[in-house]
């Protein structure tokens, strides 16, 4: 069978050929192959190389194969089967640096439901999360943040994209990391969430904030800011610029 033909049923068959979908990717999406040698550039400069990182909300595993080609140690969780299978042939390469953990996280362990959406990048933890179609649900294990760490270790710096379900995530989480990012949006809802994680975080410890616009990991301040600093700007400074709709913010903890 030649290499198109394998390309082509890998999307007929259900993920039956994960290595020759990856390579499909990156023959044809050179944009993506930009955006992954910012991103490792990006957690080059950013973090000490083998740091330990966990990926939370890892979904195919783009973030956690920059941090794994920047040199770090990944944990990734993803509660999604078919994304996890994604993941695992995107990173195969670098197997002895990365634990897969197939479940969500949140504020306590046990068993929940994944409403899983049309695009795969939009299924939340969260059944009102707005973005996307809801196709389906399945139950999925779900552990802490506080679990993760006494069975991984401390990472260095936890990358939170979870659809809505951020705050529920630091819930689990009793301990400071010393670096750690989670996704915004700027809706009134959401942004009401973001503004409890900011909260929440600042009993861990000092924060100083940075953020990032939407799909591009390039801080907006040169200098960190405090928590009374940055909340004086977001999310009214930002509100009129079209590209920071979403985005990460990104606390460090001391």
């Amino acid at each position: 069978m030649s290499i198109p033909t394998i390309i082509k049923h890998s999307y007929q068959s259900n993920w039956l050929y994960q290595p020759a979908r990856s390579l499909y990717w990156r023959l044809l999406r050179l944009d993506r192959l930009a955006k992954l040698r910012q991103e490792v550039t990006f957690y080059s400069k950013l973090l000490e190389p083998h740091s330990l990182c966990f990926d939370l909300g890892a979904n195919i595993g783009e973030k956690t194969e920059a941090l794994l080609k920047a040199g770090m140690r990944v944990v990734a969780f993803e509660p999604q089967p078919s994304c996890m299978r994604e993941l695992e042939a995107r990173c195969s390469p670098y197997r002895s640096k990365l634990s897969k953990c197939p479940c969500a996280v949140g504020a306590e362990s046990g068993v929940t439901k994944l409403y899983v959406h049309a695009h795969h990048g939009h299924s939340s933890l969260d059944r009102n999360w707005t973005v996307g179609e809801v196709v389906s649900s399945i139950d999925v294990p779900m552990t802490t943040l506080d679990r993760a760490i006494a069975k991984f270790g401390q990472p260095s710096y936890c990358k939170i994209d979870v659809e809505g379900w951020e705050y529920e995530v630091l819930k689990g989480l009793t301990h400071p990391i010393p670096l750690l990012s989670f996704e915004y949006h700027l809706q009134k809802d959401n942004i009401d969430k973001t503004l409890a994680c900011i909260h929440y975080l600042s009993h861990l410890g000092k924060l100083s904030i940075n953020i990032t616009p939407a799909e591009k990991l390039l801080f907006t301040f040169e200098k960190w800011l405090s928590v009374k600093k940055f909340l004086e700007l977001f999310p009214d400074s930002f509100c009129s610029q079209k590209e920071y709709g979403y985005g990460d913010i990104f606390v460090s903890i001391q």
